[in-house]
């Protein structure tokens, strides 16, 4: 296929041929499939259409499709997390590790992993553009799935993203990510590193971090666009400032380390303009 495909067309490549080898086997496992890409990259909407593509390829197989961010913790509780963390400027607001109801994610995960042949999965909606656009997660906006999930689709901004095992010689980590690694072994430990979620990654990986400047600001101003209100441009840039420690320390480690998935991954180099300049894929089991 040639890099001028686009990101969908890359993944469908990916997908259709790593799906069919694992349903293949006939393991009566659910198979996740993991998407990570910095914010504004297209995962959201590249995520969206994979799952349209899964969905209606294997009709006879229940698809499920969720994001990271759909666990923000309620507006409640995350000024409550500001609060608890009020000299950690990263936890002043969602988006970083620690920002999630890691509880209610554990939940969701173990329904599908269970296997449970009956009911229904409800998995929670998360609307950024309430409390003008600190966001906030409804219990009365929930969407239903049927059980048993056999695919799996969540996205993230750092699924992927590996913590940092900080020794007395190695000082790497300090003041306020130094709270955020220590959250996100959770993680860690929850999805990407955990031993019974077999997976395929897909990473959309920039060429210029600071490109999820624009690319935000872009999302943000669809969002007002649709919902009527939203973040303001600067408060998006400061939105934004938040998160650059947490690229600065592992972003590229993540991207060439190409191991998000459990069974492959597939990386797909993309420009500010989000067009595809390279792919790369990595089996691993």
């Amino acid at each position: 296929m040639s890099l001028k495909s686009s990101v969908y067309d890359h993944a469908c490549e990916f997908l259709d041929k790593y799906v069919d080898e694992w349903f293949s086997r006939d393991l009566d496992q659910p198979l996740v499939v993991l998407i990570s890409g910095p914010q504004g990259s297209g995962k959201s909407y590249n995520g969206q259409r994979i799952y349209t593509h899964l969905r209606d390829k294997y009709s006879q197989k229940n698809v499920a499709y969720s994001s990271i961010d759909d666990f923000y913790l309620t507006h409640e509780d995350q000024q409550g997390l500001a609060l608890q963390y009020k000299e950690n400027k990263l936890l002043q607001g969602r988006g970083l590790p620690g920002t999630h109801d890691l509880s209610l994610l554990n939940e969701c995960l173990g329904e599908v992993l269970g296997r449970r042949k009956d009911g229904l999965l409800n998995l929670p909606q998360y609307d950024k553009s309430l409390f003008s656009g600190e966001g906030d997660r409804s219990d009365d906006s929930k969407l239903s799935v049927k059980l048993p999930v056999d695919i799996f689709i969540l996205e993230g901004w750092f699924l992927g993203f590996e913590p940092h095992l900080q020794t007395v010689e190695e000082d790497l980590i300090d003041g306020d990510m130094a709270d955020i690694n220590a959250k996100l072994f959770m993680y860690s430990d929850l999805l990407w590193n955990n031993p019974e979620v077999h997976s395929l990654g897909i990473v959309l990986a920039t060429d210029e971090i600071q490109n999820v400047y624009m690319w935000r600001t872009q999302q943000e101003h669809e969002t007002i666009h649709v919902k009527g209100s939203g973040m303001s441009d600067i408060d998006v840039r400061r939105f934004v400032d938040r998160y650059m420690p947490c690229y600065e320390l592992y972003y590229d480690d993540f991207v060439r380390g190409e191991n998000l998935g459990s069974v492959a991954t597939l990386t797909i180099g993309i420009d500010k303009d989000r067009r595809v300049f390279s792919v790369k894929t990595r089996a691993i089991e």
